[in-house]
């Protein structure tokens, strides 16, 4: 699961224990939401730090990104792009020469 998972249901989490224990506890409303906000940012730092643990020292043992075939492959794709791009240079050209010619024989005619 991606870590914004985990954030995201950090928030719902620690929303409803939240709840369900101010409700539990308090008999007040604004006890209820108090205790409820409060709750819900608690469990939201505790996952965040976890979430910040696990990258710190978990994830640094990936392989990382290898440079050189990232620029062979940029390379080959803006070679491909420059090429796609004067085809279709040549493709409008071509289309703008038979509307000028269409053009010309409209006016000749008349």
């Amino acid at each position: 699961m991606k870590p914004d998972n985990y954030m995201s249901f950090s928030i719902v989490g620690g929303f409803f224990i939240g709840l369900a224990f101010s409700i539990l506890k308090f008999e007040r409303p604004e006890f209820m939401v108090i205790w409820t906000i409060i709750t819900t940012i608690g469990v939201h730092m505790i996952v965040i730090v976890c979430i910040a643990l696990y990258f710190w020292f978990l994830d640094s043992q990936k392989p990382h990104i290898k440079k050189d075939k990232l620029e062979k492959n940029l390379e080959y794709y803006r070679l491909e792009f420059d090429k796609k791009e004067k085809e279709t240079a040549k493709i409008s050209a071509f289309l703008k020469n038979i509307e000028s010619e269409q053009e010309q024989e409209i006016t000749n005619a008349s």
